[in-house]
């Protein structure tokens, strides 16, 4: 089940791939812990059979909830202390706020409270900002990757990158067509500061290992233009956000059949418009009672 990448570092592969550091004294670190209690179960099984030693500290990526959903459950087992970028901590401690901020800033849908967006509550022990950090007696470098969540992060460890949810595999991306994001533009900044860590292995919170992260980052960015790009279409003439997102979905042909599926992704197609005003291919005026956007005259 484990997957040796070199003397201290090793990856428990799944729906989300969970890294183990061992430290000194035997003493292991998880990346991420998975989506729920069964995976963290899972996750300390792994590492103490096939690496062998105790579980005492987690680096979590960032503040989603199949990302850090067994946290509470790894700590409750194993007194771990817990590391976790800024901004993205409160949404570990308050996990409700995820679907909150989904939602609008409202009280959020019932349907919109399952494990899927809501996690248990987890503790931070410290917050990590960009920069080296030492854990257990391992150097590792905190790299930021903000834009799929306000504060994720990636963990260079011995030249492996553990690089989150920056770039999404091609099955991942065949399935959900547009990726959930906070920031578009901190999300391309993301991308190219990714594409500069020197590394020998890259390991993507979700899909395959890989030697290079370039075909990935092409791939991730190709889409990321090709939704900028059906959007400044669909504006021709004032429209709202609402029918830019139901544009989006027939032309990707996205099938989205539920609450999580929609409220995902109506936040990213108002990223993706605050992106574009910032560059001036997009105006935006309150006008009759609505929100109105329309491409920038010129722009097509």
């Amino acid at each position: 089940m484990i997957i040796e990448l070199g003397p201290r570092v090793a990856v428990i592969p799944g729906g989300v791939n969970i890294g183990v550091l061992r430290g000194d004294g035997d003493r292991l670190i998880l990346v991420d812990t998975g989506l729920n209690e069964t995976n963290g179960r899972k996750a300390l099984r792994a590492a103490r059979d096939e690496v062998g030693g105790e579980v005492v500290a987690i680096l979590t990526t960032h503040a989603h909830a199949d990302h850090f959903g067994a946290n509470a459950a790894v700590v409750k087992r194993t007194g771990a202390r817990v590391y976790a970028p800024a901004f993205d901590e409160a949404a570990l401690r308050y996990p409700l706020l995820q679907p909150i901020t989904l939602y609008g800033g409202a009280d959020p849908l019932d349907t919109l409270r399952g494990g899927f967006l809501l996690a248990p509550p987890s503790p931070v022990d410290q917050i990590v900002a960009p920069g080296p950090l030492t854990v257990e007696g391992i150097e590792i470098e905190v790299v930021p990757l903000m834009g799929h969540s306000p504060g994720q992060v990636g963990y260079l460890v011995d030249g492996i990158f553990f690089c989150a949810d920056v770039v999404l595999p091609e099955s991942v991306l065949a399935k959900y067509k547009i990726p959930y994001l906070f920031s578009v533009t901190d999300h391309l900044q993301a991308l190219a500061r990714a594409a500069a860590v020197p590394c020998r292995r890259a390991v993507p919170g979700h899909g395959p290992i890989v030697d290079s992260l370039a075909d990935l980052i092409a791939l991730n960015r190709g889409l990321l233009d090709q939704v900028a790009e059906q959007i400044v279409r669909f504006a021709a003439e004032p429209t709202t956000a609402e029918a830019i997102l139901t544009g989006l979905l027939r032309h990707f042909n996205a099938e989205i059949t539920d609450a999580a599926g929609y409220y995902l992704l109506q936040p990213t197609a108002l990223a993706f418009l605050t992106h574009l005003h910032r560059q001036g291919r997009m105006w935006h005026e309150v006008r009759d009672g609505q929100s109105l956007w329309q491409r920038v005259s010129g722009d097509a």
